[in-house]
């Protein structure tokens, strides 16, 4: 790789900003409580949770949940909403191509990996109880938070969106009401370095106001070298982030709180290297003329490659900024609480290469050859781009929920709510690529050499605007019957939605501009029941339904848009803390049918290359899901994890583009960007270093099976990318004394064991090519903190 350089005035501003920490550390004059946290040897530490929108133990929740708090944040090394895939079973997050802040978030199998802005997403990701209305967008570095809680499943009886594979959910850390602060650097391979300093002023005076502010910086060279790009910071995988967070509470304990938080982020990014794995042979045949014609050879490998030659480098420029103000307000035995949100993202992204290949030449022929009278016009040697991708996206969103929650004497516990959101969105998209056609006849090149296939340079435009709509009350009551000492649950839950999608296309041509606009709506019910056998053990077992609303394929000509995604879920579990709460150990098994399953397929051909989402199946997802978290030793604790989803289509219609024919394909179609095992496992060891602070060393090991990214192409088994496990490991010393303050130091390491394995991929069909896009290499870095 090139040579790499380091920001040193960055670097120096820390060196100035920490003896201030120090000093305001020493002048410090309330004493700081101590964090709330089990002690090693009174077992695991509980975690509260509020996904029932009421705070309750983890193991007192009836219903498939996993939640990690701040300090395995820490300790995991999870630094983005990407890195969280490991963080449950059945749980798989990833990027997709040329879109760098745009996840793929799959739960139980079910799956959102289209950015189209038409579409609702199938998991739902809240900040602060705030929806995050779009997948393309979301992938953005996290902060501060206190924890991260993870449902699967349906949602809807208790959450602002329906949504049919399950949620995700970002809880920040509030201000504290002592003063203190903290500063943390580190560095990395790939000249990566981040920034993270957090200060809470502590309550001002005697207001109950108390306000955590909060700046991020991260970036990163590339780790692929673009032989075709001199700047090693817009190669490949390079990426550059700015994030500020402002949190104020008012808690004055009368009842009454509201908490306001405000974040942005600036991230210019680009996607880890497209590189093609499969290629028709007619078409490699034509493009290996092009070092004769005075171009660069074409690339077409199985293996990672470290270099490659790309056209364009693809810097997505994604800015997004979010407001949310929750109020609480106690009213006797019930809570009456309000969240408002409003969030906005915008992103330009230059133009991609989605060919893994730059500096090709070849025979090209005019755009007039694909029209009557079909004219052959030759135009000479020159550039061919098999294809590029740029765009401009923007979105914003109003979010407001109201929610009362109580209860009835001491048996009854209950939630009232009532949901809107309402979104703008827009996309231009425009798209060239060379289409390879054979000749009906030899062109001859030169004395003795013909070439049998010719290229013809095209270009294409998607531009749409689209408004979204959704209301919905809803409500869920529990019934605890005292006879039977509280231990038996009986809860009930309705939601009632409706969706208005409004589109307007300006592109593509012939049948734009079109003005469209669809109404759904939805009746949806949950039903639980749940006995703690003790005080450690617990059963449940529940039947839910969900709704994804319809849409518009923005992508197509031809837009009659895509019907409504329905499902029944079933599911039991079994919940259990065990040897003085040394042990935890959950389960959870489930069967989902769904019906007229919105799937993505992606077409190509003369009008360029798009994903348009079809109603094209019926389906069964049938699994299990297991939690372990065990204490060995007072100092040793070993977490672990396994989901395990047998996912079948019960019918899959596939319609032909060429030949517009309809086919069963459900003997062959795959899943897409979702494996059918996932295996996590994690062990963690802590002692203390007496007047040295406390030692902790931590290792991980997550696995994916194979995974598909399309249902059915000519190259879906050349591109899918076998089963995957990836080692991590982190080695700290903490609370190291320094004055009042406490100093620590890490050592980390990503993808030990230097696997090569995809985050996703792209069969371009009709095109005549396909291409994955690889995870990162193994990395290495060091870390300092200052906290006080």
């Amino acid at each position: 790789m090139k040579a790499r350089t380091h920001r040193r005035t960055q670097m120096a501003a820390i060196a100035l900003i920490a003896p201030w920490m120090a000093s305001a550390a020493q002048a410090q004059q309330a004493e700081q409580a101590p964090q709330a946290e089990g002690a090693a040897s009174e077992g695991l530490t509980e975690i509260i949770v509020t996904a029932q929108k009421r705070a309750e133990s983890l193991q007192d929740t009836p219903l498939a949940i996993s939640a990690i708090n701040a300090e395995a944040i820490e300790q995991r090394g999870i630094t983005s909403v990407a890195a969280l895939g490991s963080a449950a079973p059945n749980l798989i997050i990833t990027e997709t191509p040329s879109a760098t802040a745009n996840p793929s978030i799959s739960i139980r199998g079910i799956v959102d990996n289209d950015p189209i802005l038409t579409a609702d997403p199938a998991v739902g990701l809240y900040v602060d109880g705030v929806i995050v209305g779009r997948s393309a967008g979301a992938l953005f570095d996290m902060m501060d938070l206190e924890r991260v809680e993870i449902l699967r499943g349906p949602q809807g009886t208790l959450y602002g969106r329906n949504t049919t594979g399950g949620a995700v959910n970002l809880i920040s850390a509030k201000p504290s009401k002592d003063f203190g602060g903290r500063l943390q650097v580190g560095y990395g391979s790939f000249d990566e370095y981040m920034v993270k300093a957090l200060i809470d002023t502590g309550e001002l005076g005697d207001t109950g106001l108390a306000l955590k502010l909060g700046y991020y910086h991260s970036q990163r060279n590339g780790t692929v070298d673009n032989l075709l790009e001199p700047s090693d910071k817009r190669d490949p995988g390079a990426r550059n982030t700015d994030a500020v967070r402002a949190a104020v509470r008012f808690d004055k304990g009368t009842g009454f709180t509201a908490d306001y938080v405000f974040d942005s982020s600036d991230r210019n990014g680009r996607a880890n290297a497209f590189q093609l794995r499969a290629i028709r042979p007619d078409i490699l045949q034509y493009l290996s003329f092009s070092p004769a014609f005075g171009g660069t050879a074409p690339q077409v490998s199985q293996d990672r490659l470290s270099q490659i030659r790309l056209d364009r480098d693809g810097n997505a420029h994604d800015k997004v900024q979010g407001h949310s103000l929750t109020l609480n307000l106690e009213i006797g035995d019930a809570t009456l609480r309000s969240i408002t949100g409003y969030r906005k993202w915008d992103n330009v992204s230059d133009s991609s290469d989605l060919d893994g290949n730059g500096g090709l030449v070849g025979f090209l022929v005019s755009p007039a050859i694909l029209v009557p009278p079909n004219a052959f016009i030759p135009q000479g040697i020159g550039p061919i781009d098999l294809f590029h991708t740029s765009n401009e996206r923007h979105q914003k969103q109003f979010s407001q929920e109201f929610n009362l929650i109580g209860s009835i004497g001491d048996e009854f516990d209950y939630v009232l709510g009532g949901y809107y959101f309402r979104e703008r969105a827009t996309e231009v998209n425009p798209q060239g690529f060379t289409l390879v056609l054979p000749s009906p006849v030899p062109i001859p090149i030169a004395p003795g050499v013909n070439l049998n296939s010719f290229g013809v340079n095209l270009d294409t435009l998607l531009s749409y605007r689209h408004i979204s709509r959704s209301v919905a009350a809803f409500s869920q009551l529990t019934w605890k019957p005292a006879a039977l000492d509280s231990r038996l649950s009986i809860t009930g839950g309705i939601r009632y939605t409706e969706d208005k999608k409004h589109l307007i296309q300006s592109a593509p041509a012939p049948t734009a501009p079109r003005d469209l606009t669809r109404k759904f709506n939805r009746l949806n019910w949950l039903a639980n029941i749940s006995y703690d056998w003790s005080d450690d053990i617990m059963t449940y077992a529940r039947v839910s339904t969900g709704y994804k609303a319809g849409g518009f394929n923005a992508r197509a000509a031809d837009n009659n848009g895509f019907n409504p995604e329905d499902l029944v879920s079933y599911e039991i579990g079994f919940k259990s803390e065990l040897f003085d709460r040394r042990v935890r150990f959950n389960v959870a098994a489930f069967h989902a049918i769904y019906d007229d399953l919105q799937v993505q397929q992606f077409l190509a051909g003369t009008g360029g290359a798009a994903s348009t989402t079809v109603n094209a199946a019926k389906a069964t997802y049938t699994g299990i899901e297991a939690e372990l978290q065990a204490q060995i030793t007072d100092g040793l604790t070993v977490d672990a994890s396994f989901g395990y989803t047998d996912r079948k289509y019960k019918r899959f219609t596939f319609v032909d583009p060429m030949t517009g024919v309809a086919t069963d394909i459900s003997d062959v179609a795959k899943f897409q960007y979702s494996a059918a095992t996932t295996a996590n496992i994690g062990a963690q060891y802590e002692t203390e270093l007496g007047n040295f602070g406390k030692f902790i060393a931590r290792t991980d090991w997550s696995y994916r099976s194979k995974v598909y990214w399309h249902p059915v192409n000519p190259f879906n088994e050349e591109i899918s990318d076998g089963g995957v496990g990836l080692l991590s490991a982190r080695l700290s010393i903490s609370d190291i004394a320094v004055g009042g303050a406490k100093a620590s130091i890490s050592v980390w390491g990503k993808n030990l064991t230097k696997e090569d394995y995809a985050l996703s991929g792209i069969d371009f069909g009709s095109l005549g090519f396909a291409g994955v896009m690889y995870g990162d290499p193994r990395s290495f870095g060091v870390e300092l903190g200052f906290k006080f």
